[in-house]
């Protein structure tokens, strides 16, 4: 019996996503090291001791789950976006850094709508962690509509905790 494969398109391609105010594109990498430099500066990465070339490896680490872009507007890296599809009937943000001249631009919202939009056809739930010091990030989801589902003590640092949060797509 041949099997048959499903006529579903993966909700996620390493592919160029055109956005209002800005694009994803697939990261390339020579990217990956200035975004990781640019990250190892911000928190919550500063705060949990991250290293620029730990953080530049990650990125380049390979996974066929893993969909990594760089958030580009105006002819410039803003950010970085990274997603893992499936992952518990769903997807998980692995990474969402926006680079500090370019936050509150409404570029996070934006991302998120289309890993919503990308996701409800294949799987009902968004999934991230958030470090438990990173005020500005748990509001920032809370308004995006995900819920605190867990706390991860020392998952990433002894002393501080993480904080798994869900979006149940309707």
């Amino acid at each position: 019996m041949a099997i048959q494969k499903s006529k579903n398109k993966l909700p996620f391609e390493k592919k160029r996503y055109p956005l209002a105010g800005c694009e994803l594109e697939p990261m390339e990498p020579v990217d990956a090291l200035l975004i990781a430099q640019a990250l190892s500066k911000m928190n919550p990465w500063r705060t949990l001791n991250y290293e620029a070339e730990n953080l530049s490896r990650g990125l380049l680490s390979p996974d066929p789950f893993s969909f990594r872009y760089t958030i580009t507007g105006s002819g410039q890296r803003v950010g970085v976006v990274c997603v893992k599809h499936p992952w518990l009937r769903g997807t998980y943000l692995e990474l969402l850094g926006i680079f500090e001249p370019f936050q509150q631009m409404g570029i996070g919202s934006q991302i998120i709508q289309w890993m919503e939009s990308r996701t409800r056809s294949n799987g009902n739930n968004l999934w991230a962690l958030v470090s438990g010091f990173n005020k500005s990030g748990r509001e920032f989801y809370r308004k995006m509509g995900f819920e605190e589902m867990a706390t991860l003590k020392d998952l990433v640092q002894t002393g501080s905790d993480e904080i798994l949060i869900r979006k149940i797509l309707k």
